[in-house]
């Protein structure tokens, strides 16, 4: 009867045994199947994952290949495109009492784009992104990193293609659902950097408030050094201009508290030279070019070489209000003031007005 039992026993653990190995077989490809079917549900997009990884040892699976493209129009690149997506549970956040998850990024491009033909349009529309990353997610995310990739904006309407970016990005957002500091305002630090296009240095750094409706944030963001040339592409497009030489910089302000935004954006542009207007056969494009290279020459602060303006930001988050005669007063003012190339530090979240400025 023992012996009858033990093998009663040793059957039911062989057969659990093989329940698992064959469920741990089988699970990478059920939870590809189930990323890829929540794909398919974004409006307007589609795409697939090519495999998934599972590691059950420490709360984790890996996503790979994930390619993700706007279904209407003839844009040329995906909007999401991910080597590597790693989710995972915080288990740091344990030791606080809270289950939450956390997401590793690699190699991963988001491209905003305009296509060739009228109202050919990718990335700016709510096509469900909250609801598909909270699919690939069961636990609400804490942590959020990037490592590498592309942030870019495309235009494929004009003769020639445009393409602005910032590459080799790291972005790291931390205690998103506030699991410690909770008496904070602005609860979660934001760090960002990586390269522009003309080998700018871009370097951001700040903090937020997700939990709200409205989220808060105080963010102060520069971008440094670009050279002018790798952007005659965008500059032909908007202004029908070339550059022979020349950096540009921009540096950003911005902090919104209860749906109130307020905040600046200072570009400076220094040595700027504009092409040789005898190397351009069209005549509007050297007329355009040459009132360009007057306008520059006459209002650029001659001691520093740089031409530069502030335009302030206020009003609501959702209804933001540059004023465009500051941008022209800032012009003329910088005549006689040079501005400092760095970000002005007059902008604070505990100084924005609930009423945004209105």
């Amino acid at each position: 009867m023992r012996y009858k039992k033990t093998k009663i026993f040793l059957s039911v653990i062989l057969l659990l045994t093989a329940g698992l190995i064959g469920a741990r077989i089988y699970l990478p490809y059920w939870v590809t199947d189930y990323v890829n079917q929540e794909i398919a549900k974004l409006d307007g997009y589609s795409g697939t994952v090519s495999d998934v990884d599972i590691h059950l040892w420490r709360g984790a699976y890996q996503i790979h290949g994930m390619d993700i493209y706007k279904t209407e129009g003839n844009i040329p690149v995906p909007f999401v495109a991910v080597k590597t997506a790693d989710l995972s549970v915080q288990w740091k956040a344990l030791w606080e009492g809270a289950i939450v998850a956390e997401i590793d990024l690699y190699d991963a491009d988001l491209n905003f784009a305009i296509g060739r033909a009228p109202g050919q349009v990718q990335g700016t529309e709510d096509a469900g992104w909250a609801g598909f990353v909270d699919a690939l997610s069961p636990l609400e995310i804490n942590r959020f990193t990037v490592t590498g990739g592309k942030l870019a904006f495309k235009d494929y309407s004009g003769a020639a293609p445009v393409d602005l970016f910032v590459d080799d990005i790291a972005l790291r957002v931390e205690n998103l659902k506030a699991v410690h500091d909770k008496g904070m305002a602005l609860p979660s630090p934001v760090t960002l950097s990586g390269k522009s296009i003309g080998g700018g240095t871009v370097r951001a750094t700040g903090a937020m408030n997700i939990l709200k409706d409205v989220p808060d944030f105080d963010y102060d963001i520069k971008l440094e050094g670009a050279d002018l040339t790798a952007m005659n592409a965008f500059a032909r497009s908007r202004a029908g201009v070339d550059f022979e030489a020349g950096d540009f910089s921009i540096y950003v302000e911005l902090a919104a508290k209860d749906g109130a935004l307020t905040g600046y954006v200072k570009p400076v542009a220094r040595n700027v030279e504009m092409v040789d207007v005898e190397q351009d056969g069209d005549l509007l494009s050297i007329a355009w070019q040459s009132v360009v290279s007057v306008f520059s020459e006459i209002f650029e602060n001659q001691q520093e070489d740089q031409l530069a303006t502030r335009v302030e930001i206020a009003g609501r988050i959702d209804q933001p209000n540059t004023d465009m005669w500051a941008t022209i007063v800032g012009i003329f003012r910088n005549t006689f003031n040079a501005y400092i190339r760095d970000t002005d530090k007059d902008v604070d979240f505990s100084d924005v007005s609930p009423s945004g400025g209105d």
